[in-house]
């Protein structure tokens, strides 16, 4: 038996897409944060991008294997080094082996570090081009 999956529109482009059934591991769908309006994926890795304009403040992605993500899996930056650092405290998310220090390089040619391992969320600041 063949489900009917839920159309919503997407409140950026305007187009309909479908949205996950209750139970699966995501919505199919990003929700604005002050108006609870639903965004497609496209359009949620498109504002992500725009954000990583601001460069005033710490941006928060997914470390991927040579890039970093959006949580939709968006390409955002291509990471340009990665060198492995000492894990000062214990960890649940990390393991000391796979722990590294990242330098990588937006989609508009600004640099950014962190710390972090494959498959988890890091959080970069903004450098000077090194």
């Amino acid at each position: 038996m063949k489900t009917t999956l839920e159309q919503t529109t997407c409140a950026d482009c305007g187009q309909p897409f479908p949205v996950q059934p209750a139970g699966s591991c995501t919505t199919g769908y990003a929700t604005l944060p002050k108006t609870e309006q639903r965004i497609c994926y496209p359009c949620a890795d498109k504002r992500e991008i725009e954000e990583l304009r601001d460069r005033s403040k710490p941006f928060c992605a997914y470390v991927g294997n040579g890039t970093i993500t959006s949580w939709t899996g968006g390409r955002l930056m291509t990471i340009t080094r990665a060198t492995p650092c000492a894990l000062t405290r214990q960890s649940w998310t990390h393991d000391r082996r796979h722990f590294k220090s990242i330098h990588a390089v937006d989609v508009h040619g600004g640099h950014w570090a962190g710390r972090g391992s494959v498959g988890v969320v890091i959080k970069l600041r903004p450098v000077k081009s090194i």
